[in-house]
């Protein structure tokens, strides 16, 4: 499935890494980066040497990488010396927990679950979005250079209009949670939720127990969480049992991997780094993006439907 718009274009899955290559394979003055994984392999390789080929040619160049979790840090440590080694001096591994996906190219910039490894190129479920805008890619650049000073980073929300006249606004922290929380709230129609971790906390209860609410007044609700490691289970497991308990009819625990953070709200789409924990509210750093588009929002819900009716098959095997 590929959606692109005038100022926007949905990336699923394995079309990442080519698009994120392709950008700052185009950057004229600036390209950041800022994840909480990225490995060292054939898939990625691409992207590294585009960076260092933009270091040569002059361009500010930095690349802040997750540094405070054995599990990212294994593969951090190693891709931070291979930049190194490329000539790309602006490398930073950080000391506070960034679980962002932020990529920024001159006026482009990339928010959702894709880390810089070749996880895309696997059997599960991925989502960003590339948007363009000078504003807002100037805003998210002083985010990023506040992740590399590691300054602290607020509650923070941009709002903005792109050139089609699309409403957007980019979330971070604990506006993230906050923020989906408001738009399932105010929900008329539909909310599809896919999302690889969900966790049963004060966070998090309110929002399940909204979800229940909008299904008893009518609306088309459905979540579908990741089933297929045994982090995910331990977290995701009690959460599928207690929406059930609620009486939600549409939760399954799925049979591929799903790494997605993406929900449906009537004509929006929110896409992200952030789980449905309280990781964002606990000094984690997050970004999420909301979208305002009916064609896209009707795009996502029929790839949800669509996976989610390959899940129920499975699971009746």
């Amino acid at each position: 499935m590929y959606v692109q718009y005038l100022d926007y274009e949905l990336l699923l899955n394995r079309e990442f890494l080519g698009v994120l290559e392709d950008v700052v394979d185009s950057a004229r003055r600036r390209v950041y980066v800022a994840t909480y994984v990225a490995s060292l392999s054939d898939a990625t390789k691409g992207v590294y040497y585009a960076l260092a080929y933009k270091q040569r040619e002059g361009l500010d160049v930095k690349v802040v990488l997750n540094g405070a979790s054995q599990e990212s840090l294994r593969y951090n440590t190693a891709t931070a010396e291979f930049l190194r080694s490329l000539g790309v001096r602006g490398v930073k591994l950080t000391s506070k927990f960034t679980h962002v996906k932020l990529y920024i190219a001159d006026d482009y910039f990339i928010v959702g679950s894709h880390n810089l490894t070749a996880s895309g190129y696997l059997s599960r479920y991925e989502v960003s979005v590339m948007v363009r805008s000078r504003e807002m890619s100037d805003r998210l650049s002083e985010l990023f250079h506040s992740i590399l000073l590691s300054e602290e980073v607020g509650p923070v929300v941009y709002r903005g209009l792109l050139g089609s006249g699309t409403y957007y606004e980019v979330s971070a922290n604990t506006r993230v949670l906050q923020s989906i929380y408001d738009r399932v709230r105010y929900a008329k129609r539909r909310v599809k939720v896919l999302m690889y971790i969900a966790t049963l906390s004060k966070a998090t209860r309110p929002l399940y127990r909204l979800l229940k609410e909008k299904e008893s007044a009518g609306l088309d609700v459905a979540v579908l969480l990741n089933g297929t490691s045994e982090l995910s289970r331990r977290y995701n497991g009690p959460v599928a049992e207690y929406l059930r308990s609620l009486g939600l009819r549409r939760v399954l625990l799925s049979g591929r991997f799903v790494h997605a953070k993406l929900l449906v709200v009537d004509d929006c789409v929110v896409i992200g780094s952030h789980n449905l924990t309280s990781s964002s509210v606990a000094g984690r750093l997050e970004l999420s993006v909301a979208i305002e588009s009916r064609s896209l929002a009707n795009a996502l819900d029929t790839l949800f439907e669509d996976v989610y009716e390959m899940e129920e098959l499975l699971k009746q095997r």
